[in-house]
């Protein structure tokens, strides 16, 4: 394909500076996003164990909520029942929690003993996951979510913008060079060619992502212009960020005159299984504050169909009768529009398809951060040649500072994360989100200032190293933690996963070309003097 010069030019010249500007948020975006994909099993295995008797069968859960509401009414008002509890909701009746969907909230557990005893006890679960999460949504920043929310969406936007400029730009030598990773040539040709392969290779998921956050970050705002324009419909009256949410038409379609005792959870979901086979119900979530009158909310999977989330997908229920009374978040029974907008859901979270898609968009989450490396990597060693070709010996005041900036954020990003997960198991309930977010930003600033401070070799060196420690502390605080007879098989995943990802980081660390990892003409690059 022909593109005339001046265009590409252009084009070059957009892509280079919108890559620059917005380039070290998306960094800590798809890093952070990537270990989000397995934000269940982390948060876990940051959880402490409870000391609780061992969860009910399904047939004795109305005997425990019998038990729980004698002991605590207030209980009534707002409780979880756990099909499937996990060491991060070890107990089969969970209440005392907020309604919310999205993140770990402070809850009690309910539990029967062997003689029939009732044993409650409060324990929040570990945030430490879920601030990782909250680090990807908000692109590596501490502020408020809505404001977060906005600049998410304005870095998105550009982020569109970078992906349309760079495939112009490469798609005339697209033939030529697709496969092209020249090692021996200079620096600025093997960081041209890691960057075009990595985003070409991954472009799809990247224009996913692109899309996806858009259509997050301004939710309410189009639901809006939707109802102005075309006059409502059915996706303005879901609530809240898209991340979480709820249904307004299950309040609305509850039954007053339904006899006021529930059926029991065991006939809950056998009258799912009948109304929509192949749903598997994970939670039962009910609210008693709308006037004594119980609204129950099922969360679960298909696996034949993609979830809204990591949470799954959910329906509203009537308890008193197990009629299904909304499904517009139900996977393979919703209506055609909220059919579109959970796909928004499936395609960014990778809810789909199961843990092949979960470890296939870590590996792209991943690739797409080294990939905006990368190109910050090609625009200092752009302007160091311009420079040096202009008669000057040492890099200007922006050249270093960008330098600097490059390699702090992102080794700062992946030693943040890393000190909160080596941290959370030690912590009080595994983590909650202040101590976690002031870890992260402690070493993600002291990161930065390292990078100031010693020369470009060094400061890679260094901060790699850090990172692969803080990384090997990982199975060292979980065992001190949990001890290992306790350890789940998620767990011990998560801790070998940690030391294969620490052993990379420090071979990356120690190898002899570490802080100039690039070659020109089987010399050192020379990316710096240090």
């Amino acid at each position: 394909m022909k593109i005339r010069a001046d265009i590409v030019r252009m084009y070059r010249e957009i892509h280079s500076w919108v890559g620059i500007v917005c380039g070290l948020f998306l960094f800590v975006a798809f890093y952070a996003g990537a270990i989000t994909m397995f934000e269940r099993p982390l948060q876990d295995w940051a959880s402490p164990p409870v000391s609780l008797p061992p969860p009910v069968s399904l047939e004795r859960i109305p005997e425990l909520l019998e038990k729980t509401f004698t002991a605590h009414p207030e209980a009534r008002t707002a409780y979880t029942v756990v099909l499937h509890p996990t060491p991060s909701q070890p107990a089969t009746l969970v209440w005392g929690m907020p309604q919310r969907m999205h993140g770990p909230a402070a809850a009690t557990y309910s539990a029967l003993a062997e003689d029939g005893s009732l044993v409650t006890k409060r324990q929040p679960p570990s945030e430490a996951a879920h601030f990782i999460n909250i680090l990807h949504q908000q692109v590596g920043l501490w502020m408020p979510s809505e404001a977060g929310r906005f600049f998410m969406g304005a870095v998105a936007l550009l982020y569109s913008v970078a992906l349309i400029s760079g495939t112009l730009v490469v798609l005339p030598g697209l033939a030529k060079n697709l496969f092209a990773i020249r090692l021996g040539q200079n620096a600025k040709r093997v960081w041209l060619d890691l960057h075009s392969m990595l985003g070409l290779f991954s472009l799809p998921f990247h224009i996913i992502m692109a899309l996806t956050s858009v259509v997050f970050a301004f939710h309410d705002e189009i639901y809006v212009a939707e109802h102005a324009l075309l006059g409502g419909g059915t996706a303005h009256q879901v609530q809240g960020h898209p991340h979480g949410g709820r249904a307004s038409s299950v309040h609305q379609q509850a039954s007053v005159g339904e006899p006021r005792a529930p059926l029991d959870p065991i006939q809950i979901v056998e009258a799912i299984s009948r109304q929509a086979p192949g749903f598997m119900p994970e939670t039962l979530v009910y609210d008693g504050s709308h006037g004594g009158h119980l609204l129950l909310r099922v969360t679960g999977y298909d696996p034949r169909y993609g979830a809204r989330g990591a949470g799954g997908g959910f329906a509203g229920v009537d308890p008193y009768s197990g009629k299904v009374l909304s499904t517009d978040y139900l996977p393979g029974h919703q209506p055609p529009s909220m059919a579109v907008l959970t796909s928004f859901f499936v395609l960014h979270f990778g809810s789909f398809g199961g843990e092949g898609v979960r470890w296939g968009y870590a590996v792209l989450g991943l690739a797409g951060a080294f990939m905006f490396y990368a190109g910050n990597q090609l625009w200092i060693v752009s302007r160091r040649r311009r420079e040096r070709g202009s008669g000057r010996v040492e890099d200007t005041r922006s050249t270093r500072w960008l330098c600097s900036l490059t390699i702090g954020c992102s080794l700062g990003c992946v030693a943040g994360i890393a000190a909160v997960l080596a941290a959370a198991p030690l912590l009080p309930v595994g983590g909650k989100m202040l101590p976690v977010q002031v870890i992260y930003f402690a070493i993600f600033l002291s990161c930065v200032a390292v990078c100031f401070c010693l020369k470009e070799r060094r400061a890679i060196r260094t901060l790699l190293s850090v990172s692969a420690v803080l990384t090997f502390l990982m199975p060292v605080s979980g065992s001190v933690a949990t001890p290992l007879f306790q350890t789940t098989t998620s767990g011990l995943i998560v801790d070998g996963t940690a030391v294969l990802y620490g052993a990379f980081l420090l071979l990356w660390a120690v190898w002899p070309q570490a802080g100039q990892p690039l070659f020109r003409d089987g010399q050192p690059s020379g990316l710096s003097k240090a």
